[in-house]
């Protein structure tokens, strides 16, 4: 990965899926941290079908927002337990609240990522988000997002 890049060049981000088989989950990990890779973006889209209240529920394709949460949020602390806290995790997938951030972050994300809550809130929830962490923070003692990421 360095050769592709160069010694300062930006740092590459792989955003792998979350419908990975355990020994994939560990592969991807070793193979990340061997490539000095910048972080892994956890999750994409999902081919698996949740139990969906929807007429579209049958249709194919990746699904994403809110039926991802679960799913999301599972794979992500499997990267971090693979990864040993090693490399920077950003969590994504069904984040649509401050308290879906904090668990993501404490689950082991050092960042997260907003797609489908922009859509239907609007760019003001990146500031309820950061309002409610604020909060979250204060109730459970911390002093910063950096001492709580991994912390559950």
């Amino acid at each position: 990965m360095l050769e592709a890049r160069g010694e300062a060049g930006p740092p590459v981000f792989l955003k792998v899926a979350p419908d990975l088989e355990p020994a994939d989950i560990d592969a991807i990990a070793r193979i990340a941290l061997d490539r000095k890779l910048g972080a892994l973006i956890v999750s994409n889209t999902t081919i698996t079908r949740p139990p969906l209240r929807s007429r579209r529920a049958s249709e194919t394709g990746g699904l994403s927002g809110a039926p991802l949460k679960d799913l999301a949020l599972a794979r992500l602390r499997d990267f971090r337990s693979a990864t040993g806290g090693a490399l920077p995790l950003v969590g994504v997938g069904g984040i649509a609240s401050a308290e879906d951030a904090w668990q993501r972050i404490r689950a082991g994300a050092s960042l997260v990522q907003l797609y489908s809550a922009m859509v239907y809130e609007g760019p003001g929830i990146a500031r309820r988000i950061v309002r409610g962490l604020e909060r979250l923070m204060q109730r459970d003692g911390f002093r910063s997002i950096a001492e709580a990421v991994g912390s559950e």
